[in-house]
């Protein structure tokens, strides 16, 4: 009987090995596949951008596709951020003018 238990664990311990390195590759290689298609989403937004915004040609596109991931991670990155200042000064110029039209009916009321 020990012989027995002692093969079971072996098996046990070899399966649960198993399960281990396989969920270990299956985190690793979705964690790889998650980024390669953040990239390659990016990519494409840099180039959409590059194409429209700034009215690039194939030329462009072409500069687009040297940048490494990185480099397009970072452009991307920058875009985001100029696009939440820009959003931010919007708020900021539309609650400027909500004031001052305020301030005006105040000072309009005032002259009556």
């Amino acid at each position: 009987m020990k012989n027995m238990n002692d093969s079971n664990k072996g098996i046990f311990l070899g399966i649960g090995l198993a399960v281990v390195v396989g969920v270990l590759a299956f985190v690793f290689s979705s964690d790889d596949a998650m980024e390669k298609t953040q990239s390659a989403i990016n990519r494409k937004k840099a180039k959409h951008l590059v194409k429209k915004k700034m009215h690039g040609g194939k030329k462009s596109a072409k500069a687009v596709d040297k940048l490494s991931d990185s480099e397009i991670n970072s452009l991307m990155g920058t875009v985001d951020k100029v696009k939440d200042i820009e959003n931010s000064l919007s708020d900021v110029t539309s609650d400027f003018k909500n004031f001052l039209n305020d301030k005006m009916k105040d000072a309009k009321k005032v002259l009556k």
